[in-house]
């Protein structure tokens, strides 16, 4: 983590271009490059000039006070953005991140169009890495770092993006919101994010990777038969999607054997429910489901049980009232949302 903060320090002074120190030249009439005149100490484009030079030389203490007197004494100045970027990255380069927010805030609600507004939303998205990362911002005792700010990453990470939709920065932090919630293992934020994502950057050279993570986050929010299968439905929908895209990809992650698997728990989610329906007396519910077990899952465990229930009852295969039902061909069907039994909540347990 501290060379995290060391790369954060060094890309302030590094990414912004007007705290160089170095003289600029500009052409004269001959055609020839000569030193720019420098600014009047006096003035205050002259006193902003020997602050960022400040800044430049290591004095970051020095630079935060001389550019927020600057700022008190010109509040109205068309600087004022820089000198405010200058204050917020002398903050940031002492490693007080979340003190050096106001400043890029103010930046990023009064001057949209600027060169600075940029600047300051890719400052904020460096800060909310480090946030989002497990930094722990500074407290109000001595400095010490004892306060977490996961939550102030993600909401920077969200306000970046859409400050600046569309942009390469923007991507960054769309990819890294999903990443966290996927990391915290918080799967349904994860998918939501992912699936915001490829909306946003369907051409992004990170699709496959979202596409991936969501398929991962689908399958860990089901907990199991006695459960909402949404999670199962979705992977398996996603894996079908991202099979199509990346067929060399999904033969190495093994996709037509996990498929399998999930379908094994499709069929096996809604066998249960048949015997949910069965503990409560409801026989005709029960045989509709083991039906539809052995017709969506033909090449399942539960198919061969299902089979069984029904031969038990001396209940044929086929319901009469339905001539046309034939067994899926793939063994992949998708359960309808007759397949939630009641007493049995999305997401949850038996409703005792």
């Amino acid at each position: 983590m501290p060379g995290r903060c060391v790369l954060l320090c060094t890309a302030v002074l590094l990414l912004a271009s007007p705290l160089s120190a170095q003289p600029t030249h500009e052409l004269d009439d001959d055609g020839n490059f000569v030193p720019q005149a420098e600014p009047d100490p006096g003035t205050p484009e002259g006193q902003l000039q020997l602050i960022r030079r400040q800044l430049v030389a290591g004095d970051e203490d020095g630079a935060e006070e001389a550019a927020g007197r600057w700022i008190e004494d010109n509040a109205l100045h068309p600087l004022a953005v820089e000198a405010h970027l200058i204050r917020g990255d002398a903050i940031a380069a002492q490693g007080d991140y979340y003190r050096a927010l106001p400043d890029y805030e103010l930046i990023a609600t009064l001057y949209p169009g600027t060169e600075q507004y940029r600047i300051a939303i890719e400052r904020e998205y460096d800060i909310a890495k480090l946030f989002v990362g497990g930094l722990y911002r500074k407290s109000n005792w001595f400095g010490i770092r004892i306060v977490p700010a996961y939550d102030t990453g993600i909401e920077l990470l969200i306000r970046v993006q859409e400050r600046l939709p569309g942009s390469a920065v923007g991507e960054r932090a769309s990819i890294a919101i999903g990443d966290y919630y996927f990391d915290a293992g918080d799967m349904e934020m994860a998918s939501e994010a992912y699936d915001l994502f490829l909306l946003n950057y369907p051409d992004s050279q990170q699709r496959e990777w979202a596409m991936l993570r969501q398929i991962q986050a689908s399958l860990a929010r089901y907990k199991g038969p006695q459960f909402d299968p949404s999670g199962l439905t979705d992977a398996a929908q996603r894996l079908r999607e991202y099979a199509s895209s990346y067929p060399a990809a999904a033969e190495k992650i093994g996709a037509e054997a996990l498929m399998v698997r999930i379908n094994e728990s499709l069929a096996e989610k809604k066998l249960v429910t048949a015997q949910w329906y069965e503990q409560r007396g409801l026989e005709r519910g029960a045989i509709t489901l083991y039906r539809k077990v052995v017709r969506d899952y033909p090449q399942s465990a539960a198919a061969l049980e299902a089979l069984a229930e029904l031969e038990d009852r001396g209940v044929p295969l086929v319901d009469p009232r339905d001539p046309t039902w034939r067994p899926a061909e793939t063994g992949g069907g998708d359960p309808s949302s007759d397949d939630v039994e009641p007493g049995i909540e999305r997401g949850g347990g038996e409703d005792e």
